[in-house]
């Protein structure tokens, strides 16, 4: 089901990304580095998305699957880095978007025409800033963000912290709104990725203000992508594998499934595979292959305004919600209301960001933020107790990165600092 990851040895001369100089010494060659690394996200994205679902509480296995799968919807990190072996599927794809805008930014800069250079500039920004900051949201502590230099050389980090890779994201997001100015897509992109990265630095006034530009209507999807939306309904049952809408999983997932709720647009299946007796649901939020992804739009930018004027203490807070729900969905959904503590309205617009963001590749970083910001038990957050397909649900809190995945970054002798 999941597409193999690019290989985080940047020295690999198989790597079609490491060209030379004079096949990008045009505006062809340099423009075809670019649409690379529009068609890496493009078509990276969906997959990615994917194990965000497995680890948290939006999928659910139904089944024991290949590759360690079935270990990190059990949230076993160990056990997921020794299924996984040298193939490093998150942490390298997202590297392999990263360093694909690295190849493509010097010969845009020096020999894209004036007219579309700045756009493309900041599209390859955006990008860029977008890939870190899902890998800081998502993968454990201590990870590298490895690249390469204007001269295809290797660029090795040194194990990141959560904090320290939104520091960089935050920059190349930056430039991105600096360069994109023409582009409405491409800037727009960019401030609602920075509105999420100043929400997981605890942020919030920064993050509702760089957003609220954001027409509530704007969406940026993916396209081009050659290889499918995995996330789809039509994978449902694919090669053996089953991935169910999550239904209360662990005890404190959600209740995606059984809500009936036109944002997650779940229906029966069947029966599960190992329990017979369990009604298992998809959704059809993506009913094809050919479904795009959202990668951002202006609903996220209005969650991101409701949750900084809830921090601040703003009633508008609830107001956004519910305006968003009258008016963002058809049918629109009835009105919430103020459920009266602060942990009851975090919890409130947390569900509403779930149910919103759903297959969006939010959710763990929304779980992780409600341990980093809000003091929340990873154990009260994460699905725990006692695991469907046997034993129990550990403590990973983090998509681990594979350590033997590095094998040519000598700065990165330790595995996740922190799972």
């Amino acid at each position: 089901m999941f597409a193999l990851a690019a290989c985080h040895g940047l020295l690999d001369v198989s790597d079609p990304t490491l060209v030379q100089d004079k096949d990008i010494a045009n505006a062809a060659g340099a423009n075809a580095r670019r649409l690379d690394a529009s068609n890496y996200l493009n078509t990276d994205a969906p997959d990615l998305m994917a194990s965000v679902a497995i680890i948290t509480d939006e999928w659910i296995s139904d089944r024991p699957l290949n590759g360690g799968y079935d270990l990190l919807d059990k949230r076993d990190s160990q056990g997921y880095e020794s299924a996984a072996g040298v193939d490093d599927r998150y942490l390298g794809t997202w590297d392999r978007v990263y360093y694909a805008t690295s190849i493509a930014i010097p010969p845009v800069r020096a020999y894209t025409p004036d007219s579309l250079k700045s756009d493309f500039l900041g599209q390859l920004y955006g990008i860029r800033g977008y890939a870190v900051l899902q890998i800081a949201e998502d993968v454990c502590p201590g990870f590298p963000l490895n690249d390469v230099s204007a001269d295809n050389r290797p660029l090795y980090s040194g194990p990141l912290t959560t904090d320290s890779a939104l520091v960089i994201a935050n920059a190349q997001l930056d430039s991105a709104v600096k360069y994109a100015h023409d582009s409405t897509r491409f800037v727009t992109l960019a401030r609602v990725a920075k509105g999420r990265a100043l929400l997981d630095q605890g942020k919030y006034a920064e993050a509702a203000a760089v957003v609220a530009s954001v027409q509530t209507a704007w969406v940026y999807q993916t396209e081009f992508n050659l290889v499918g939306n995995y996330m789809s309904a039509g994978n449902w049952s694919q090669g053996g594998y089953n991935y169910a809408v999550g239904d209360s999983e662990g005890g404190n997932g959600l209740p995606f499934a059984s809500a009936n709720d036109p944002r997650i647009s779940a229906q029966l299946a069947g029966t599960g595979a190992v329990d017979t007796m369990k009604p298992m649901y998809i959704t059809v939020k993506y009913p094809d292959y050919n479904t795009p992804v959202t990668l951002a739009s202006g609903v996220e930018a209005r969650l991101i305004e409701a949750e900084a004027a809830l921090h601040a203490g703003d009633p508008s807070w609830l107001t956004t919600l519910n305006t968003l729900r009258a008016t963002a969905i058809s049918p629109s959904l009835p009105a919430l209301s103020d459920p009266g503590t602060a942990p009851a309205r975090v919890d409130l617009l947390y569900h509403e960001r779930a149910f919103w963001l759903y297959l969006t590749g939010r959710r763990l970083g929304d779980l992780r933020r409600l341990i980093r910001n809000y003091g929340r038990d990873p154990e009260t957050v994460f699905p725990t107790g006692a695991y469907p397909l046997g034993d129990v649900y550990k403590g990973a809190t983090a998509i681990p990165f594979i350590l033997a995945g590095q094998p040519s970054n000598p700065r990165i002798t330790q595995g996740c600092t922190t799972r």
